[in-house]
Protein backbone atom coordinates (compact mmCIF):
# COMPACT_ATOMS: atom_id res chain seq x y z
CA UNK A 1 0.00 0.00 0.00
CA UNK A 2 1.38 3.36 -1.06
CA UNK A 3 0.01 6.96 0.72
CA UNK A 4 1.06 9.88 -1.44
CA UNK A 5 0.88 13.68 -0.01
CA UNK A 6 0.52 16.06 -2.61
CA UNK A 7 1.08 19.15 -0.25
CA UNK A 8 3.20 17.63 2.38
CA UNK A 9 4.61 20.90 4.20
CA UNK A 10 7.06 20.49 7.19
CA UNK A 11 5.49 16.92 8.55
CA UNK A 12 5.71 18.87 12.40
CA UNK A 13 4.59 22.31 13.51
CA UNK A 14 5.08 23.93 16.99
CA UNK A 15 1.99 25.23 18.35
CA UNK A 16 4.06 27.76 20.56
CA UNK A 17 5.86 29.38 17.80
CA UNK A 18 5.21 32.90 16.81
CA UNK A 19 3.79 32.09 13.16
CA UNK A 20 0.88 29.87 15.28
CA UNK A 21 0.49 32.27 17.73
CA UNK A 22 -0.17 34.75 15.53
CA UNK A 23 -2.47 33.17 13.00
CA UNK A 24 -4.50 30.96 16.34
CA UNK A 25 -5.93 28.79 13.55
CA UNK A 26 -5.00 26.06 15.67
CA UNK A 27 -7.42 26.93 18.77
CA UNK A 28 -10.50 26.67 16.93
CA UNK A 29 -9.73 23.23 15.88
CA UNK A 30 -7.33 20.52 17.65
CA UNK A 31 -7.30 23.08 20.81
CA UNK A 32 -10.95 22.53 21.06
CA UNK A 33 -10.96 18.57 20.39
CA UNK A 34 -7.54 17.76 22.58
CA UNK A 35 -8.10 15.92 25.97
CA UNK A 36 -11.77 15.52 24.89
CA UNK A 37 -13.75 12.83 26.54
CA UNK A 38 -14.98 12.09 22.76
CA UNK A 39 -17.34 8.61 21.79
CA UNK A 40 -16.71 7.91 18.17
CA UNK A 41 -14.46 5.71 17.81
CA UNK A 42 -12.21 7.05 14.87
CA UNK A 43 -11.89 10.04 16.55
CA UNK A 44 -11.20 8.44 19.68
CA UNK A 45 -8.26 6.80 17.51
CA UNK A 46 -6.67 9.94 16.19
CA UNK A 47 -6.75 11.50 19.66
CA UNK A 48 -4.52 8.54 20.22
CA UNK A 49 -2.19 8.51 17.63
CA UNK A 50 -1.95 12.01 18.63
CA UNK A 51 -1.01 11.92 21.83
CA UNK A 52 1.53 8.36 21.40
CA UNK A 53 3.21 11.55 18.96
CA UNK A 54 3.36 14.09 21.47
CA UNK A 55 4.84 11.63 23.81
CA UNK A 56 7.87 11.28 21.40
CA UNK A 57 7.85 14.98 20.55
CA UNK A 58 6.32 18.32 22.79
CA UNK A 59 2.52 18.91 23.64
CA UNK A 60 2.61 21.57 21.94
CA UNK A 61 3.95 19.73 18.93
CA UNK A 62 0.93 19.06 16.20
CA UNK A 63 1.89 16.36 13.30
CA UNK A 64 0.94 17.11 9.89
CA UNK A 65 -0.23 14.60 7.61
CA UNK A 66 3.10 12.82 6.88
CA UNK A 67 3.82 12.89 10.60
CA UNK A 68 0.52 10.82 11.20
CA UNK A 69 1.32 8.55 8.34
CA UNK A 70 4.60 7.75 9.61
CA UNK A 71 2.52 7.03 13.14
CA UNK A 72 -0.04 4.84 11.24
CA UNK A 73 2.14 2.52 8.59
CA UNK A 74 3.08 -0.96 8.46
CA UNK A 75 6.93 -1.76 7.67
CA UNK A 76 6.02 -3.43 4.51
CA UNK A 77 4.33 0.45 3.26
CA UNK A 78 5.34 3.27 1.92
CA UNK A 79 4.87 6.96 1.40
CA UNK A 80 5.57 10.05 -1.46
CA UNK A 81 5.92 13.12 -0.08
CA UNK A 82 5.86 16.14 -2.33
CA UNK A 83 6.86 19.64 -1.16
CA UNK A 84 7.74 22.24 -3.66
CA UNK A 85 8.61 25.46 -1.15
CA UNK A 86 12.28 25.09 -0.37
CA UNK A 87 12.56 26.13 3.04
CA UNK A 88 9.33 23.59 4.44
CA UNK A 89 11.21 20.58 2.04
CA UNK A 90 14.17 20.86 4.14
CA UNK A 91 12.31 20.61 7.19
CA UNK A 92 10.24 18.21 6.02
CA UNK A 93 13.82 15.86 5.52
CA UNK A 94 14.94 16.75 8.61
CA UNK A 95 12.72 14.53 10.02
CA UNK A 96 11.83 11.88 7.55
CA UNK A 97 14.80 11.41 5.25
CA UNK A 98 16.32 8.50 7.50
CA UNK A 99 12.78 6.18 7.48
CA UNK A 100 13.18 4.18 4.26
CA UNK A 101 9.82 3.91 3.59
CA UNK A 102 9.57 7.71 2.45
CA UNK A 103 10.09 9.40 -0.90
CA UNK A 104 10.42 12.89 -0.69
CA UNK A 105 10.08 14.81 -3.98
CA UNK A 106 10.75 18.64 -3.90
CA UNK A 107 8.69 18.88 -7.02
CA UNK A 108 5.04 20.55 -7.80
CA UNK A 109 2.67 17.84 -7.63
CA UNK A 110 0.70 19.65 -9.80
CA UNK A 111 3.03 18.85 -12.56
CA UNK A 112 4.71 15.52 -11.28
CA UNK A 113 2.26 13.47 -9.19
CA UNK A 114 1.07 11.36 -11.87
CA UNK A 115 4.83 10.22 -12.92
CA UNK A 116 4.91 9.09 -8.89
CA UNK A 117 1.32 6.69 -9.01
CA UNK A 118 1.40 3.51 -8.23
CA UNK A 119 0.03 0.61 -10.89
CA UNK A 120 -2.99 0.91 -11.58
CA UNK A 121 -4.70 -2.17 -9.40
CA UNK A 122 -2.22 -1.48 -6.46
CA UNK A 123 -4.01 0.16 -3.14
CA UNK A 124 -2.96 3.19 -1.48
CA UNK A 125 -4.74 6.63 -0.56
CA UNK A 126 -3.80 10.38 -2.01
CA UNK A 127 -4.52 13.52 0.10
CA UNK A 128 -4.06 16.70 -2.11
CA UNK A 129 -4.41 19.86 0.43
CA UNK A 130 -2.97 22.78 -1.12
CA UNK A 131 -3.41 25.93 0.65
CA UNK A 132 -5.45 27.44 -1.92
CA UNK A 133 -3.70 30.91 -1.95
CA UNK A 134 -3.68 30.91 -5.89
CA UNK A 135 -6.86 31.40 -6.73
CA UNK A 136 -6.67 29.10 -10.42
CA UNK A 137 -5.69 26.21 -7.79
CA UNK A 138 -9.53 25.34 -6.96
CA UNK A 139 -9.67 24.09 -11.20
CA UNK A 140 -6.43 22.94 -11.75
CA UNK A 141 -6.67 20.99 -8.12
CA UNK A 142 -10.24 19.43 -9.48
CA UNK A 143 -8.03 18.63 -13.16
CA UNK A 144 -5.43 17.12 -11.53
CA UNK A 145 -7.66 15.07 -8.98
CA UNK A 146 -9.46 13.75 -12.35
CA UNK A 147 -6.30 12.90 -13.95
CA UNK A 148 -5.64 11.07 -10.96
CA UNK A 149 -8.72 9.12 -10.77
CA UNK A 150 -8.38 8.09 -14.20
CA UNK A 151 -5.21 6.21 -14.27
CA UNK A 152 -5.37 4.85 -10.38
CA UNK A 153 -8.74 3.14 -10.17
CA UNK A 154 -7.72 1.70 -7.10
CA UNK A 155 -6.58 4.86 -5.01
CA UNK A 156 -8.62 6.53 -2.42
CA UNK A 157 -8.41 10.19 -3.01
CA UNK A 158 -9.01 12.87 -0.60
CA UNK A 159 -9.20 16.41 -1.33
CA UNK A 160 -9.31 18.95 1.10
CA UNK A 161 -10.33 22.64 0.53
CA UNK A 162 -11.53 25.44 2.65
CA UNK A 163 -14.86 27.18 2.88
CA UNK A 164 -14.45 30.97 2.53
CA UNK A 165 -16.86 34.22 2.02
CA UNK A 166 -15.99 34.08 -1.54
CA UNK A 167 -16.91 30.85 -2.29
CA UNK A 168 -14.59 29.41 -4.75
CA UNK A 169 -14.90 26.26 -3.38
CA UNK A 170 -17.81 25.66 -5.73
CA UNK A 171 -15.74 25.41 -8.28
CA UNK A 172 -13.41 23.21 -7.38
CA UNK A 173 -17.06 21.07 -6.46
CA UNK A 174 -18.44 21.56 -10.07
CA UNK A 175 -15.13 20.61 -11.85
CA UNK A 176 -14.52 17.16 -9.80
CA UNK A 177 -16.17 14.05 -10.99
CA UNK A 178 -17.09 11.30 -9.02
CA UNK A 179 -16.77 12.62 -5.69
CA UNK A 180 -18.92 12.39 -2.39
CA UNK A 181 -18.35 15.46 -0.49
CA UNK A 182 -18.13 15.91 3.36
CA UNK A 183 -18.34 19.20 4.87
CA UNK A 184 -17.92 20.82 8.59
CA UNK A 185 -19.57 24.11 8.80
CA UNK A 186 -19.55 26.96 11.19
CA UNK A 187 -21.16 30.60 11.48
CA UNK A 188 -20.63 32.03 8.90
CA UNK A 189 -18.22 35.07 8.84
CA UNK A 190 -17.76 37.92 6.87
CA UNK A 191 -14.24 37.33 6.40
CA UNK A 192 -11.99 34.22 6.46
CA UNK A 193 -12.53 30.45 7.01
CA UNK A 194 -16.30 29.44 8.14
CA UNK A 195 -16.05 25.63 7.24
CA UNK A 196 -13.69 22.84 5.60
CA UNK A 197 -14.38 20.21 2.74
CA UNK A 198 -13.65 16.82 1.93
CA UNK A 199 -14.07 15.44 -1.22
CA UNK A 200 -13.90 11.45 -1.18
CA UNK A 201 -13.11 9.21 -4.51
CA UNK A 202 -13.18 5.74 -4.48
CA UNK A 203 -13.84 5.87 -0.96
CA UNK A 204 -13.66 1.81 1.13
CA UNK A 205 -16.35 0.45 2.10
CA UNK A 206 -18.25 1.86 5.43
CA UNK A 207 -15.75 4.69 4.77
CA UNK A 208 -19.48 7.33 4.62
CA UNK A 209 -21.39 5.89 7.90
CA UNK A 210 -18.16 6.09 10.21
CA UNK A 211 -17.15 9.56 8.83
CA UNK A 212 -20.20 11.35 8.82
CA UNK A 213 -20.78 10.11 12.34
CA UNK A 214 -17.09 11.26 13.12
CA UNK A 215 -18.36 14.50 11.89
CA UNK A 216 -21.27 14.93 13.93
CA UNK A 217 -19.37 14.89 16.70
CA UNK A 218 -16.70 17.24 15.64
CA UNK A 219 -20.16 19.89 15.32
CA UNK A 220 -20.96 19.52 18.43
CA UNK A 221 -17.29 19.98 19.99
CA UNK A 222 -16.71 22.75 17.43
CA UNK A 223 -19.23 24.60 17.54
CA UNK A 224 -21.34 24.08 20.79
Amino acid sequence: MTFLDSHSGRALYDLSDEQAQKTGEWKDGIGKIHNQAVKNDLLKRYLATLEAFQENHTPQTYPGSPALVKQLMQPNQRAVCFELHPAEFEVLQSHLSEDQRFRLVNKDAQQFLIDFLPARQSDGALLIDPSYEIKDDYSTIARLTNNVHKRWKAGVIMVWYPMLPEGRHETLKADLKDAVFYELIGPERARGMYGTGLAVLNAPDGFHESFTAATEEMKELLFP
